[in-house]
């Protein structure tokens, strides 16, 4: 059995540590690079199982050291399914047979992400009156040391060449309207 005394020794007098004001330290908005300290099971406020993922910036300059905690909702929902999917993706964790993976196999991982600050409006549980709230949070993970994504469009269409014109020089007849299904309609 472990055994307590009553005295902690923390080298409280040396004076380069100043008494901090208790307020967090939020992470500045920008790109980072962040070690997984540690990843846990938790429960939402609404309810929902989360895996709750403890990560330290490992990046160099004033952020680095800093710890962020970000949640994700463990179910079959599709989005749910996709931003674990991010997560594990970026860092390269491990997946079974069956798609699954082991928390604790993310302790250690690395991987990059955007911090940035967003505000949503919520219901202050106390008052019920409308608030706005803000919250520092990850996204857009990507393998370590990756350069941020290039924003998805969609698809461009193939390029179609340029019709013929028409033979008496005129301006073109414009296409029919589209049918019900989304196919245009023959001359008629």
């Amino acid at each position: 059995m472990a055994e307590f005394v009553d005295y902690i020794s923390m080298n409280l007098s040396d004076p380069s540590i100043s008494a901090h004001d208790g307020r967090s330290q939020r992470i500045d908005p920008g790109t980072y690079d962040f070690e997984v300290d540690k990843a846990v099971f938790d429960q939402s406020r609404k309810g929902n199982r989360t895996l709750r993922v403890t990560s330290k910036v490992i990046s160099e300059g004033v952020m680095m050291g800093r710890t962020m905690v970000c949640s994700y909702v463990i179910s079959d929902d599709e989005f749910a399914r996709r931003r674990m999917k991010a997560l594990i993706e970026a860092t390269n964790a491990p997946l079974d047979a069956q798609g699954g993976f082991s928390r604790e196999a993310l302790v250690g991982l690395r991987f990059t992400a955007d911090v940035v600050i967003d505000t949503f409006d919520d219901i202050d549980a106390k008052t019920g009156q409308p608030v706005t709230r803000e919250v520092t949070k990850w996204i857009g993970e990507r393998v370590y040391g990756a350069e941020a994504p290039i924003a998805t469009a969609p698809p461009a269409a193939k390029p179609v060449a340029p019709a013929a014109a028409p033979a008496q020089g005129g301006p073109r007849r414009p296409a029919p309207p589209a049918a019900g299904n989304g196919r245009p309609q023959p001359p008629r």
